[in-house]
Parts: structure tokens; C-alpha cells; sequence
């Protein structure tokens, strides 16, 4: 049995050019995807944990509506486990206290 396999391609529709602005834009502004694209973009340029990382991290800075969730996320993905903890607690108390975010703007 022949288990040679031709190497799979994507297409894009606007081709190279197309192509181009997608992977600038992925770079420069990552949160304007989304997720299942942002995720589509990251394997078809085959980018490193490292970079994708970086890219969750602005996403998660722009998209977010809560800044607790948005600082407690962001605190788990740098690695810093005490102010995560400290942050989640906070979350904990303020849902069980039923309390919510009020916008002044």
C-alpha cells in the first residue's frame, strides 16, 4: 500500500496580495479576526506558540468588555500566578455577591 501523500494547499480567495494583507493585519491588529480565522490565519503561516501567544494577548486586550476577566486573563498567560489567584478571587466575590461592571461612558 502506497502511503504517499500530496501536500495539502489552501486557497485564498484575492490570491497573493490578498494573502499579504491578511497576514499584516494578523500582526498589527489580530483582534479584528475572528476566532475560528484568527486560528485558521496562525496555522496557515505556521506561526510559533511564542508568536500566537503575543497575538491572544492584544486580542484579549481590545475584545474584552470586563476588566477584571481581561486583566485575570492576561495575568494567567504572562505566568503570574499570584496576581491571577488574587484576580479569580476577586471574581469569585463579586459573582457570589451578584455584583456587576457599570460603565460611565
Amino acid at each position: 500500500m502506497n502511503k504517499s501523500r500530496k501536500q495539502a494547499f489552501t486557497v485564498v480567495d484575492g490570491g497573493k496580495a490578498e494573502l499579504e494583507r491578511k497576514r499584516r493585519l494578523l500582526f498589527n491588529q489580530p483582534w479584528l479576526f475572528e476566532h475560528d480565522e484568527f486560528e485558521r490565519l496562525c496555522e496557515l503561516f505556521k506561526l510559533s506558540y511564542s508568536e500566537i501567544e503575543g497575538l491572544i494577548g492584544e486580542r484579549i486586550r481590545k475584545r474584552a468588555k470586563d476588566p477584571l476577566e481581561r486583566d485575570t486573563l492576561l495575568a494567567i498567560i504572562d505566568g503570574r500566578h499570584d496576581e491571577a489567584r488574587n484576580l479569580i478571587s476577586v471574581m469569585q466575590r463579586r459573582n457570589e455577591l451578584g455584583l456587576s461592571l457599570i460603565s460611565s461612558s
